[in-house]
C-alpha cells in the first residue's frame, strides 16, 4: 500500500480525469437546447453574443456581428482550391462541412434522451462527490497544522518502537522456523537411512 501522499496524488489525478470525462460526456450527448430563451433586447454594455459554435469546432468563437464581415471578406477573395478533391467535387465537400457544422452528419453521436441524460448526469456527479470525499479523508489523515512538530516526532518514535517489537517477533519466528527445518531434515534423514538399509 502506498503512502498517503501518493494515494492523494493518485486521487487528484483520477478526479481530474473524471472532470474531463464528465465535461466530454455533457458536451457530446447534450441536446443543445437552450434552458432559457435568449433575450430579445440587447444592452450596449453587454458582451456581444457569440455565433453558434458547432461541435468539435477548431476555430475560435466569433461575435454574432462578425459573420457579415467574414462573408464580405470571403466574397472578395475566393477560397483556395482544395487539392484533395477532384474538380467538380468542391460543392459536395462544402455541403458535407455544412452538415457537420449543423451536427446532422454521420459520425456524431445522437443526443441521449432527457431521462438517460439526467440519470447519467446524476451518476457522474455522484462519482465526483465520492472521489472528492476520498480526497478529503486522505487530507484529514495527514498530520496537519493542529499537530506540532514535537507531537509528530513523538508519533514517529512510537511507530519505530512498534516496528522494533514486530521485527523482534519476526526474527524469533525465523529462528523457530530454522529449528523446525533442522528437525524435519533429521527425521527425513533417519527415514531415508531406514528405507535404504532394509533393501
Amino acid at each position: 500500500m502506498a503512502d498517503i501522499l501518493t494515494q492523494l496524488q493518485t486521487c487528484l489525478d483520477q478526479l481530474a480525469t473524471q472532470f474531463y470525462a464528465t465535461l466530454c460526456y455533457l458536451t457530446t450527448y447534450h441536446d443543445n437546447i437552450p434552458a432559457t430563451p435568449p433575450p430579445t433586447t440587447t444592452t450596449p454594455s453587454a458582451a456581444p453574443l457569440l455565433a453558434k459554435i458547432p461541435k468539435n469546432a477548431s476555430t475560435p468563437p466569433v461575435p454574432a456581428s462578425a459573420p457579415q464581415a467574414a462573408q464580405s471578406q470571403s466574397q472578395a477573395s475566393p477560397p483556395p482550391p482544395d487539392s484533395t478533391n477532384p474538380p467538380g467535387q468542391g460543392q459536395n465537400a462544402d455541403n458535407q462541412q455544412q452538415q457537420n457544422a449543423d451536427g446532422t452528419a454521420e459520425g456524431l453521436p445522437a443526443p441521449d434522451s432527457p431521462a438517460t441524460f439526467a440519470a447519467r448526469q446524476r451518476e457522474l456527479a455522484r462519482d465526483l462527490v465520492i472521489k472528492e470525499q476520498q480526497i478529503e479523508y486522505l487530507i484529514s489523515v495527514l498530520p496537519g497544522i493542529d499537530s506540532s512538530e514535537a507531537e509528530q516526532e513523538r508519533r514517529i518514535r512510537e511507530l519505530e518502537g512498534e516496528l522494533r517489537v514486530v521485527e523482534g517477533v519476526r526474527e524469533e519466528r525465523r529462528r523457530e522456523l530454522g529449528a523446525l527445518r533442522r528437525r524435519l531434515e533429521g527425521v527425513l534423514g533417519v527415514v531415508e537411512r531406514g528405507i535404504y538399509s532394509r533393501g
